[in-house]
């Protein structure tokens, strides 16, 4: 069964809105998780919110953060739930992040002035399977020397569940057994699906879940195709009338030119 298909009580933390939902309503909860993705200590969070969205010019590409934050040391934040695994990642967290330095940077400041950021994917599979790892740290290095970090201010985390080695806390792999389906077995998972649960029983959110599945193009192509298809019947109604009003028009020529040759009969006997 598809996300589509799925009832809104039977959604899971890996599901797009509630994932949002849950961080966006539970700042502490998505503090604690950044934490453990990242091991940085966040103070305190500035600017939560749930599905962002940016963009450069009217008719530019822009897009949508699903979690987005800032802390009090001048780090940006994004985190994304990703379910597919069909969407060009490393492109797209490469966008993501371009994206979150062009809305950072006013215009005519200084670069220095960029604030570093974090875009970190979770993911319910593996971005790299042959690899194995549950975590994936990536910052711009030198091809001559692998030791050699570019200090630009980027990170780029994939966390994915599917991983193989044991390569991350009794916490992590807590979280990314939750993230696998699995029973809630930590403090965090606990508050976790907690929070979940609420979501699901939380009605507007429901609402505005159902509402956020319909396809707009879709329902237009509906009413485009109603309309169409009551102007093919109305024309079809038309053209009936109209020959209906043909037959009539020739009944009433016959009946008058029968009337008319009975009243030269009629003179005729007189």
């Amino acid at each position: 069964m598809n996300e589509t298909e799925t009832n809104y009580e039977e959604l899971t933390i890996t599901n797009n809105f509630i994932f949002c939902k849950v961080m966006q309503s539970n700042p502490n909860l998505c503090k604690q998780l950044v934490e453990l993705i990242t091991g940085r200590k966040i103070c305190h969070m500035v600017g939560l919110n749930g599905e962002q969205t940016i963009e450069i010019t009217p008719d530019g590409k822009g897009i949508r953060l699903d979690v987005y934050f800032e802390d009090d040391s001048s780090v940006m934040y994004d985190i994304e739930m990703q379910v597919e695994s069909n969407k060009n990642l490393a492109r797209r967290s490469r966008f993501y992040q371009n994206m979150m330095d062009s809305q950072a940077l006013d215009k005519n400041a200084d670069y220095l002035q960029l604030m570093d950021s974090y875009v970190i994917f979770i993911c319910p599979f593996n971005i790299i399977p042959e690899a194995g790892y549950h975590l994936y740290h990536f910052r711009p290095r030198a091809d001559e020397d692998a030791s050699m970090v570019l200090e630009d201010g980027t990170s780029r985390i994939f966390v994915c569940a599917k991983g193989t080695k044991d390569d991350v806390s009794d916490e992590m792999k807590d979280f990314l057994n939750y993230l696998s389906g699995k029973l809630a077995n930590s403090p965090l998972t606990s508050q976790l699906d907690d929070a979940v649960k609420l979501a699901r029983m939380n009605k507007k959110w429901r609402v505005e879940y159902m509402l956020s599945k319909i396809d707009i193009d879709v329902l237009k192509g509906e009413y485009e195709r109603t309309i169409a298809e009551k102007d093919n019947e109305l024309a079809e109604k038309n053209t009936e009338l109209a020959e209906k009003n043909t037959e009539l028009a020739e009944k009433d020529a016959r009946i008058a030119e029968l009337e008319a040759l009975l009243a030269n009969l009629t003179q005729k006997d007189n």
